[in-house]
């Protein structure tokens, strides 16, 4: 049953972009932290609406198209599979396995919940009158080693530049901490006019990351990159850094 509702849930993918739709169990926090020198770490979910919920949890190491069978990441989840009901709220432990993660940089992985909702009673199914969505969070989960620092400074230590190439101009930021730096927003301001870079990735550690803007037609001789990052707590930060003179 379980494998059938991951499957129903990709297919189901086209659907959902249309159609606004909303699980009613939620993840408590928009990203989980696991500290190097801990061997679990909690997390909690919770049922807001008016059914019983059937929950599956699992992890995955990027590919969100991978079934919970065949996903391979360190890290292991108690209760897998559970029931939760209207109202209550369930505390899964993260374990970590012990894996031989880099020691000097974050490692990022993906915690994935599925809300599968309860079978139709007969009089509802026997009408054909129903449908039903069984709905994935999907959120960052961070492996952080011990004896990393100042992780409230990386987005300020990013370094910008502005480049062209065949596609166009992009923004070029270079990550020069061991965090991964999460963006919200990011654009180029000229003169008060903004180039926006749409849904702006995150960036690696110690790498550097492109991303284009659109609209820009000629370089500027100036101007000043705009961007919002988000922290372990899932606030945003707004920062504004001015681009080297050409």
């Amino acid at each position: 049953m379980i494998r059938t509702a991951f499957a129903c849930l990709l297919s189901a993918c086209a659907l959902l972009a249309t159609a606004p739709a909303q699980s009613q169990v939620i993840v408590h926090g928009t990203r989980q932290i696991f500290p190097g020198d801990q061997r679990e770490i909690t997390v909690r979910v919770e049922n807001v609406g008016q059914r019983a919920s059937l929950i599956q949890a699992w992890t995955d190491d990027g590919d969100k198209q991978v079934s919970p069978e065949e996903a391979s990441t360190p890290f292991v989840l108690r209760p897998p599979v559970f029931r939760l009901d209207p109202g209550k709220s369930q505390a899964m432990r993260v374990m970590f396995t012990g894996a031989d993660l880099p020691q000097d940089r974050e490692s990022i992985y993906w915690l994935n919940v599925l809300d599968i909702p309860p079978t139709p009673e007969a009089d509802a199914s026997s009408t054909g009158n129903f449908l039903e969505f069984s709905l994935r969070t999907r959120i960052k989960l961070i492996y952080r080693p011990k004896g990393l620092k100042d992780v409230a400074q990386a987005a300020r230590a990013l370094t910008w530049s502005l480049q062209h190439d065949a596609q166009g101009w992009f923004l070029q930021a270079t990550n020069p901490t061991p965090y991964y730096v999460h963006m919200s927003t990011l654009a180029l301001r000229v003169q008060g006019k903004d180039f926006p870079s749409a849904e702006p990735p995150m960036i690696a550690p110690l790498s550097s990351q492109r991303y284009p803007i659109s609209g820009l037609t000629a370089a500027p001789t100036g101007g000043n990159v705009q961007f919002s990052s988000i922290n372990d707590a899932g606030g945003v930060t707004a920062q504004s850094v001015s681009l080297p003179v050409r």
